[in-house]
């Protein structure tokens, strides 16, 4: 017999085994014990939060033997009894013709509905009610969806319908008003991972608590994304799922690197942020993922200082902002890994500590030699547009302040970009001045957040003189929004 998935043994069985949704689950017992089912559901709510499986549930219910004979009697069901699957109506449930369930995102046309719906008008052959389930509804065509509004709007004795989705802003309102809306919850982590211990010992797996709350957080409400996480850990685990084997098995990093790293930058400690960084680059796990990683990490520090009383956050809320600033920067760049770097970097210690050299921005009058200064470095700029292109791009908002003697300052918007100019472009940059200008010219490379666009600078002339005058004119705030 082939190996069953743990998210299909893990399903549950009645009312009373459905995980997280106890609102859903109490209204529909009583419902049920009160003979007061709708003909129509609409079932909303995240993936793997149980619609389908609340869906078959009900389905099941409804032609039960038991469940008729109580309602019959007037007692009233508990959960555990809902539906009893004892009876013949129950065992025989998944391989009747009267319960018939659909998958609208492989078979949206109206072909497929219509000829899916066109039994509905017929008696059920064997069971009480027949059943449709009809799963990612949303996914039907327009006139799909209106080939199902009348049967719903009016239908036919002993037929019932299931309609679930994800996305219930995208199913017409005509459906909504006439079907009864069930809401799923997201599953919080503390009930995902009992169940997972529950379900590990009824299998025989020994189940580490700590990876048992690993594996519900990384669910994310989801309990079949939980269950496929523990099936995978499983498969790979030798007699034990420990937190390391779940680490292993799914591509996380440990929340002992993580550590490493927070502690490092907390120390101010620059070589051993770098160290403990390309340990974890090492792994194989991308930028992106280490930084959602640390955010996690240290949210999850903040709450155990909570716990514990504490009240001084601002040291993890700066570090929360900053790595929440470079995830945005990382996603779309082509340096993820630097820009992860320089931010923990940045980090650990205040950028002139270790950028250098990084000046004060100068608040005095040009220098009489800035035009000549302007003049190497945009002749520079151009050889480099014509050998280097990646070397050029790195400058090329750079904007010359000064020009004394042989140093040329170049002023950038960040200190990221400073970062990564000194790291990577310095020493070529300075190599092809001196080249073009015929004698050695050094490299001065400071921080200056308000930098206005280089517009003028850019241009020759007589365009950068007549330009000049029209910002007088129009105020300068507009020639940045003409570079932007």
């Amino acid at each position: 017999m082939a190996y069953e998935a743990l998210y299909t043994r893990g399903r549950p069985k009645t009312l009373s085994q459905l995980v997280g949704q106890e609102h859903i689950s109490n209204a529909l017992a009583r419902a049920v014990s009160s003979n007061r089912l709708s003909h129509a559901y609409l079932l909303v709510g995240t993936r793997g939060t149980g619609k389908t499986s609340t869906a078959r549930l009900l389905s099941k219910a409804m032609n039960c033997d038991k469940v008729h004979e109580a309602q019959a009697a007037g007692r009233p069901l508990d959960k555990k009894e809902i539906p009893c699957n004892k009876c013949d109506a129950c065992k025989n449930f998944d391989s009747s013709p009267d319960n018939v369930e659909f998958d609208a995102a492989s078979n949206r046309s109206v072909e497929d509905v219509t000829r899916l719906l066109s039994t509905a008008y017929l008696a059920p052959l064997r069971a009480r009610v027949k059943t449709f389930i009809i799963d990612e509804v949303h996914m039907l065509s327009f006139e799909a969806v209106n080939s199902i509004l009348k049967l719903i709007e009016e239908p036919p004795p002993n037929v019932a319908f299931f309609l679930a989705t994800t996305e219930i802003n995208k199913v017409p309102m005509t459906i909504r008003s006439r079907c009864q809306v069930l809401n799923f919850r997201l599953i919080p982590q503390m009930t995902i991972a009992p169940y997972l211990l529950t379900l590990a010992r009824r299998l025989n797996v020994s189940l580490q608590e700590e990876a048992a709350k690993k594996i519900a957080r990384l669910a994310e409400g989801s309990m079949r994304d939980a269950l496929t996480y523990l099936d995978q850990c499983y498969a790979m685990a030798d007699k034990e799922i420990t937190l390391q084997n779940v680490n292993e098995t799914l591509g996380l990093i440990s929340d002992e690197s993580l550590d490493e790293i927070i502690s490092a930058v907390r120390a101010k400690d620059r070589a051993a942020v770098g160290k403990a960084i390309t340990r974890a680059f090492r792994s194989g796990l991308a930028a992106n993922a280490i930084a959602e990683s640390l955010i996690t990490r240290l949210r999850d520090i903040e709450f155990e200082m909570l716990n514990r009383g504490e009240k001084n956050f601002s040291e993890f809320d700066n570090l929360i902002d900053g790595l929440r600033k470079a995830t945005g920067e990382m996603y779309g760049s082509g340096i993820p890994d630097i820009i992860l770097e320089m931010t923990l970097m940045k980090l650990a210690a205040p950028v002139q500590n270790f950028v250098a050299p990084i000046a004060a921005v100068q608040t005095s009058a040009p220098s009489e030699n800035l035009d000549a200064g302007k003049k190497i470095f945009y002749d520079t700029l151009e050889v480099l547009n014509r050998e280097n292109k990646f070397s050029a791009a790195s400058v090329d908002k750079a904007v010359v302040t000064n020009f004394s003697g042989d140093v040329l300052t170049l002023a950038f918007k960040s200190s990221i970009m400073v970062g990564l100019f000194e790291q990577q472009h310095k020493q070529q940059f300075e190599q092809e001045v001196s080249r073009v200008a015929g004698r050695t010219i050094k490299i001065s490379a400071v921080v200056n957040e308000n930098l206005p666009p280089p517009v003028l600078n850019k241009l020759p002339e007589p365009d950068r003189s007549n330009l000049d005058v029209a910002m007088k004119i129009f105020h300068a705030s507009d020639a940045v929004k003409i570079n932007d």
